[in-house]
């Protein structure tokens, strides 16, 4: 049985620099398509103020199986497809769980 403890997410995403615009509306598209989600507890782009070139997408999703199905929704498909050719490097995620309580 899939875990249903809430699921924590780092996505760090590295724009080109010529492209950020571009980028941050497919991202914009993106977050709108998935804050309309059952799943999703909440999902915000922050930037470095020493980098404005490297974005952090922090999420929380309600479990594992909803960001597995957040991953199949169309707008994350096409938005991933679109971003591809937006981005410096792959994005690197990052997964967490709750840390429990002693």
């Amino acid at each position: 049985m899939p875990s249903q403890e809430p699921l924590y997410l780092i996505a760090t995403i590295r724009p080109r620099p010529d492209r950020l615009e571009e980028a941050e509306r497919e991202l914009r598209a993106l977050m709108a398509g998935t804050h309309a989600e059952p799943g999703c507890i909440f999902m915000e782009l922050v930037e470095s103020p020493d980098d404005p070139t490297t974005w952090i997408m922090l999420e929380k999703f309600r479990s594992r199986q909803a960001w597995d199905e957040h991953m199949c929704t169309d707008h994350v498909t096409r938005g991933n497809a679109a971003l591809a050719d937006l981005l410096r490097e792959p994005t690197h995620l990052a997964f967490f769980t709750e840390r429990p309580a002693p």
